[in-house]
C-alpha cells in the first residue's frame, strides 16, 4: 500500500514551562501527572528521535514522550494523532520520573 507510513504509540506526559523556562509536569487538580497516548499522523511535522523528546498535540499541548510502543497501521485510528515533533527534550531526571509515573 503506497500510503502506509510508520506508526508508533507514544505514551507521554503533558508538560508546562515555568517562568525560568524549565519544564515541569502538568498536574491535575489532585496534583497528579496523567499519561496519555498519541500517534504520528500522515501530516505530522518533524521526526521522532528518542524518548524524552517534546511534541505538540493537536490541541497545542506540550507533551514529553516517555515510552514508545509498536502500533499496527490498521489500528492507528484508535489513538489521537499528534501535530508536530519539536527539537526540544526533557532532562534525564524528568524522564526517569516520568517512567516511574507511567509504570504505576
Amino acid at each position: 500500500m503506497k500510503n502506509k507510513y510508520e506508526v508508533h504509540r507514544f505514551v507521554g506526559l503533558p508538560f508546562v514551562a515555568d517562568n525560568s523556562g524549565n519544564y515541569l509536569f502538568k498536574l491535575d487538580d489532585q496534583g497528579n501527572a496523567k499519561p496519555h497516548s498519541w500517534r504520528p499522523g500522515k501530516h505530522t511535522k518533524g521526526k521522532f528521535t528518542h524518548v524524552g523528546q517534546l511534541f505538540l498535540s493537536e490541541n497545542n499541548l506540550l507533551v514529553a514522550i516517555i515510552k514508545v510502543e509498536p502500533l499496527a497501521f490498521k489500528d492507528r485510528h484508535l489513538e489521537v494523532p499528534l501535530q508536530r515533533f519539536t527539537s526540544e527534550y526533557i532532562t534525564d531526571e524528568l524522564l526517569r520520573q516520568g517512567q516511574v509515573i507511567i509504570s504505576e
